[in-house]
Order: C-alpha cells, then structure tokens, then sequence
C-alpha cells in the first residue's frame, strides 16, 4: 500500500500563505459564498390533547442551503392502491402527468425560461413526526419533505389539437360538450393536499334574447372591471376536480351591465386537468408528505401548524397563484340568468380554461 505523507506540503504552504484577519459576513455576502452550508437539526415537542393532530414529537433534520433544479417527469405518481381505496378506488393518492419544474418569469406569475430558468427550495428539510405510545417505545407515524421557502413555476400536462386522440385518456378533443373539452387536457389526474390558491379569469356569457356579456372574478390583470383578489382553499384526497359554489362575478360590456345589473353568482365545477400549472413566488411550507394517519405538521417558523394532512401521500400548497383564465362561452336560458342573480347560481362545468402547459424542452425531449 502506498502512503502519501502531506505534513511537508503543509508546513510549507502555512510558511508561504499571507495571514488574513477575520472578517464579519452579512446576508447578502454570505449567499456569494459556496461550501458554506450545514446540517440543521431540530425538535418540536407534542401539543394538544392525547391523540390529536398534533400530538407527536417532530424531528426536522435540513441544509442551511438554495437547492435548484429544471426538471420534466413523463409520470408522477404516489400512493396508488392502498389505505386510500375505500374512498377513491383504482387511483393513486397523486397522480400526476408531464410534470415540469422550472423558474418563473420577471413579474412572479408564470413560468421562467424554458431549461435555463430553475425551480429553487431555500432550507430543504426532512421531518419525521414520532408518535410516543406512553410505555417508552415509539412509531414514525409520518414523514414530511419540506422547504422553508419554495420559488418556482410546477407545470403539469400537456393539450390537444382539435381532432387528435387524448393518448392518456381516450376521447377525441373537440366540439362545445363537458367531454369533448376535457378530453384536450392531460395533467392532475388525482391530487391529495390542500392548495390555497389566488383565483382571476374573465369569460363571455351569452344569454337568451339579451346577447353576450363579459364575466369577470378576481383581480384580473389589465381588467378596470375586477380587481379584488378572490381566494379558494382546495382541501381532500384524491381529488380529480374543483367544486367551488357562489363565486361573484362582475358583468360588463353587455344589456344586462347597460340597465344596472353588473353583479352575478355562478358555482364552478372544473376538473383539474384544465389547469397546467401553478406559481410558487416565495411560498413559504410548501411540502410532500406520507403518513399513516392524520398529521398537523408544524410550519417552517415554528408559529402554527400547516392544514392537517391526511393518511397515505399528500402536497401541501399555500399562496399559489392560479390567474388570468380566458374561459369559452357559457351559454344561459332565460332562467338560468336569473337564477345567476343570487347565490350560488348556475354550475359552470368544466369550461375551457385557454390554459397551456410551459414549454421546458431540450432537444428531442418527449413530450416537448
């Protein structure tokens, strides 16, 4: 074996290096310095009464670090069969197709540059929550993968032309029905977690002998009509569409708007493959979890908890920005549009959001 003697070359080199004082780095100095990241740990006792969501004793191990990363996931999918099936059978707790993580763009609403933009989590952890059964012996009852702070566009999905066959779902894209829209869209096939998503879009609605009209919610760039935020938690396992009841919309450019009635009510029923994507500007406790019954993981400050997770998988969302759809027509009798006049109105389903999936390809990439 051959020994390799570095004392020498070490006297020397402290002989001939110049000696610096040590100097104090700030913040902004410090994220220009690369090797300077460390392990952390930490523990959060129990809370609550025996038994609750919050009663298990949390372990979070993390990198005082910035991890980036551009990536395209053909297939995503967590959970599937399993503890879940007595509520959603044949599925997966996540399931998810053409996944793509990448930065965003200038004004934090939609994604970055296609390969060169990155999807950043600052202070990645690992989180175990412990259950103590009281006669000394524990269980890891869940198992949390979190950040505490998340930059980054997650597109998912890709669309169909016209005519072409839905490859992941059978149907044939085209024409003004529910199925005709929603077999041009390929994306969240199923989701457990809880998103809470800022909401805009604005759609033509044409009504029986009075014409069209344009409806609006949310804060609508480039739109005087609406410009106050409109907030939905999304919350359940297994989900496959939104369900969102009473949304108030604000008429404008049509009779209706003319004789004084700018205000309407529509419940929208919208399967989750329209939408191909979500922007995570500077979320704090973004994070994936599993566990095997229903945990309230603490958040990243240690100040409150994250919305319980139930068992099996699960993707904790908060402060996304899902905005500025351009719906198709919604076509109303007579009836409907009165009905429309008070809450919760008519269901909109599954309208054609004009949404599409980011484009993140490099050379021959599939599904590009």
């Amino acid at each position: 074996m051959t020994s390799i003697r570095f004392m020498p070359v070490l006297a020397l080199l402290s002989w001939i290096a110049p000696s610096y004082a040590m100097v104090m780095l700030d913040d902004d100095d410090l994220s220009r310095v690369t090797g300077q990241a460390l392990f952390v740990s930490d523990m959060i006792a129990p809370t609550g009464a025996a038994g609750s969501t919050t009663d298990f004793t949390f372990f979070r191990m993390g990198l005082d670090v910035q991890l980036e990363l551009n990536a395209n996931i053909d297939k995503m999918q967590l959970g599937c069969g399993g503890f879940n099936e007595s509520i959603v059978g044949n599925a997966c707790d996540i399931d998810l197709d053409f996944v793509r993580l990448m930065g965003l763009n200038a004004t934090g609403d939609g994604p970055g540059a296609a390969v060169d933009s990155s999807f950043t989590l600052r202070r990645p952890y690992i989180e175990l929550a412990i259950r103590e059964s009281g006669d000394g012996t524990r269980e890891i009852s869940g198992v949390k993968i979190g950040s505490q702070e998340a930059n980054g566009f997650f597109g998912v999905g890709r669309t169909y032309a016209n005519g072409q066959v839905n490859q992941e779902h059978g149907g044939t894209c085209g024409g003004n029905t529910p199925a005709a829209r929603l077999a041009c869209h390929s994306g969240i096939n199923r989701l457990s977690g809880y998103i809470d998503a800022e909401l805009s879009g604005q759609f033509p609605v044409s009504i029986t002998l009075l014409g069209t009209q344009t409806a609006c919610f949310g804060d609508v760039a480039n739109n005087n009509q609406c410009n106050t935020p409109y907030f939905v938690e999304i919350q359940g396992t297994r989900l496959n569409e939104i369900v969102e009841p009473g949304i108030p919309l604000t008429l404008s450019a049509g009779f209706l708007s003319a004789i004084g009635i700018n205000q309407a009510y529509a419940t929208i029923q919208q399967n989750l493959r329209f939408i191909h994507g979500f922007a995570l500007d500077g979320t704090s406790d973004f994070f994936i979890s599993f566990q095997r019954e229903r945990v309230s993981y603490p958040t990243y400050d240690k100040q409150g908890y994250a919305q319980i997770a139930n068992a099996g998988w699960w993707m904790n969302v908060p402060q996304v920005n899902v905005k500025n759809f351009t719906g198709d027509t919604v076509s109303l009798g007579l009836g409907e549009a009165l009905g429309a006049l008070s809450s919760p109105g008519p269901v909109v389903r599954d309208s054609e959001l004009n949404t599409v999936p980011p484009v993140n390809c490099y050379g021959g990439s599939m599904f590009c």
